[in-house]
């Protein structure tokens, strides 16, 4: 037996969830979904996954989700599909429009996650550049966001608050797989004050706000240990 199978003894998901992660949104559809589940928390080392993480899957990345039978699910797209397949038996995230949940699911990882990921690598540059060089670090990131970042978020964000519109949720009248999804990349560009969205996207930000006054949200920061993405 595998130790990811030998951690399923009690037939129920396992997420190995990285604190100040993106594997927060995958605690609340867990929460959200109301259904028995285990939580095995990390705590970060030097700012990155520690190595016991790969005693779950190969690439010790978080979240990492072991089914009730003991197969390792990784990619956050991949485990929400999964959990919203396996345990959404009342179609509480159904969608009225199929397609249009997946472009918005995919919109959020292969549009908006890469820019995310570029603003990042250089935001976390510029701050850890030794002080005799950080005035370089701080050009050379106002470069690339000249060029390219700042003109991405707006047309990836303008984008999103054309899709919300009048709806509560990018899903339409219930949240979806999309909301999920999404809930991380407008997260980060959130607390680490690189958009300001209550001022130039509203209904991205009254959207974002109605996620965090749910009580499973709720519930899935009490149970996180950590949801600072500005920490690192």
């Amino acid at each position: 037996m595998s130790t990811a199978e030998s951690q399923q003894a009690g037939g129920v998901p396992t997420l190995h969830h990285l604190d100040h992660s993106q594997s927060q949104r995958i605690i609340w559809l867990l929460e959200e979904l109301g259904i028995e589940y285990k939580l095995v928390l990390y705590a970060r080392v030097q700012g990155r996954a520690p190595p016991e993480m790969k005693s779950v899957h190969q690439l010790g990345k978080s979240p990492t989700l072991l089914t009730a039978d003991g197969k390792a699910i990784i990619e956050s797209s991949a485990i929400v599909a999964y959990l919203l397949k396996t345990y959404d038996t009342d179609g509480k995230f159904a969608s009225e429009d199929w397609l249009r949940d997946e472009v918005l699911t995919s919109f959020a990882g292969a549009s908006l996650g890469p820019v995310n990921a570029i603003e990042l690598l250089f935001d976390i540059a510029s701050r850890r550049t030794p002080w005799p060089l950080v005035y370089i670090a701080r050009k050379v990131r106002g470069g690339i966001q000249r060029a390219f970042t700042s003109a991405e978020f707006e047309k990836d964000l303008q984008y999103l608050e054309g899709e919300l519109g009048d709806r509560e949720w990018f899903n339409g009248k219930q949240l979806g797989r999309s909301d999920v999804m999404l809930s991380f990349p407008v997260d980060t560009i959130a607390q680490r004050g690189w958009v300001d969205l209550a001022k130039d996207y509203p209904k991205i930000d009254a959207w974002r706000k109605r996620i965090w006054s749910r009580e499973a949200w709720k519930r899935a920061l009490e149970k996180g240990n950590g949801y600072d993405l500005n920490l690192w």
